[in-house]
């Protein structure tokens, strides 16, 4: 952030609790549905009168549900308003809502939503969305709230897996209408039997209750990720696809164009792979491919929502893969970071003592700020990056510290992000950085 901050006045702001209530909402779905098997179990054995909680509980477990995976980012009108970052403060001031302040340490995400309008996600699931005059003033505010593209890791929500198969959504949705119900019942009725027959076998008790009780709660947790959008996060590394069978990390130097898709955002990979990044049901009409148009100033525009995070998807992957490969590094001599043929315990050492050392003749001295720059820098070889971490973490400069652990926080690998946490703490496992090593030499 520049030391003079950044101030935006004569704008308009809007603001939204829909991701946070998402997650609140997960947090009920899970309590309801235990709520309604422990009535359901004390419904059998003690009295019918607990049935009425079973059948509340899932009711409420099932709005619960439907508010969960709702990826949809609608918002309230906007009124007019400003915005100010100061310090480590951020100061926002709209008509309608009053004055609001909260730290740059609150700030998760942030995002060009559309051409003309800024998005600034707190941790807590909480948008601030403010019009800008134009597409670089959303980036100097990106880049002073510390969210731009080379700063922060990026999440969007994508169409869900049942959104992609013939009749998977109504599929789901009456799966889960049978499936949750009868599993409640089941494993009530498996329970309060166990308890009423007195002590039982251990054996028979996983065999005939736990073991079907765990299998029925598998098939409907599998029919609620069958149905819930799915997600992708784009770091300064690559992007991580959240698929329904697990996560797919691909790296920018996979990665030969990125394109807008009728249904998403392709990516072209290597040996003619392409990888389709779904933001819209298959069954849904085609959405064009041009950006969505200038986010109205009068009022808070309505725009096809899955047209608007086709284009923040796409803008985020472009604007990380131009920022990747900008490093300042020119100084370090950067196989002094290599472990080559060293034992793994004496490179650590090294690295631990790097910054203590003098600097022989024509040998310029490393200072804390060139390793700073080779841990951001997503182009750099990761046993670089890790080395370069281990080594800072023998500085005590604040601003050093935060700068790694931004760095951290950008990156999408979660392998790689947590080699360079443990290195951050000057602590890295071997076996950690020998899979890194091999992934991307291969």
């Amino acid at each position: 952030m520049s030391e003079d901050g950044f101030r935006l006045l004569e704008t308009r702001v809007g603001f939204s609790a829909s991701e946070r209530w998402r997650r609140r909402a997960r947090v009920v779905m899970i309590g309801s549905l235990v709520g309604s098997l422990l009535c359901a179990v004390l419904g059998f054995a003690l009295t019918s009168a607990f049935s009425w909680g079973m059948l509340v509980g899932l009711v409420v477990a099932g709005g619960a549900a439907i508010v969960a995976g709702n990826p949809s980012r609608r918002r309230g009108d906007s009124s007019p308003g400003s915005l100010s970052i100061e310090g480590e403060t951020i100061v926002v001031r709209a008509e309608r809502e009053g004055e609001r302040s909260f730290q740059l340490s609150e700030v998760a995400e942030g995002w060009l939503e559309a051409p003309g309008r800024v998005v600034l996600r707190l941790q807590d699931g909480f948008d601030v969305a403010v019009d800008v005059p134009d597409d670089e003033t959303g980036h100097r505010m990106l880049e002073a709230a510390g969210v731009a593209a080379s700063a922060r890791v990026m999440r969007v929500a994508l169409a869900s897996a049942a959104s992609r198969v013939p009749w998977g959504e109504i599929l789901g949705v009456t799966g889960m209408l049978f499936t949750t119900p009868l599993t409640v019942l089941f494993v009530a009725v498996l329970l309060a039997s166990s308890f009423e027959g007195g002590p039982m076998n251990p054996i028979v008790l996983f065999a005939f209750v736990l073991l079907p009780s765990m299998g029925l709660f598998g098939l409907v947790a599998a029919l609620f990720r069958f149905m819930r959008s799915r997600e992708v996060v784009v770091g300064t590394d690559g992007v991580v696809f959240h698929g329904y069978f697990g996560p797919r990390f691909i790296p920018y130097t996979e990665i030969e164009n990125v394109r807008r898709h009728s249904h998403g955002v392709l990516l072209g990979l290597r040996r003619n792979e392409k990888f389709l990044l779904p933001v819209r049901a298959a069954v849904l009409s085609s959405m064009p491919l041009t950006p969505p148009p200038r986010v109205a100033r009068t009022a808070a525009a309505v725009l096809d929502e899955n047209l608007v995070r086709r284009e923040i998807l796409f803008r985020r992957i472009e604007e990380a893969r131009a920022a990747r490969g900008q490093s300042s590094v020119v100084r370090l001599d950067l196989e002094k970071l290599d472990q080559r043929d060293k034992p793994f315990s004496v490179w650590l050492d090294e690295m631990r003592r790097l910054l203590a050392e003098r600097g022989g003749y024509r040998e310029s001295r490393i200072v804390p700020e060139d390793l700073a720059v080779v841990v951001e820098d997503p182009g750099a070889a990761p046993e670089r990056r890790i080395g370069a971490a281990i080594a800072l973490s023998q500085s005590n400069d604040e601003g050093t510290k935060r700068r790694i652990r931004i760095a951290v926080e950008a990156c999408a690998d979660l392998e790689l992000r947590a080699a360079l946490e443990e290195a951050a703490h000057g602590e890295i496992i071997q076996a950690r950085v020998e899979k890194l090593r091999h992934r991307f030499r291969d």
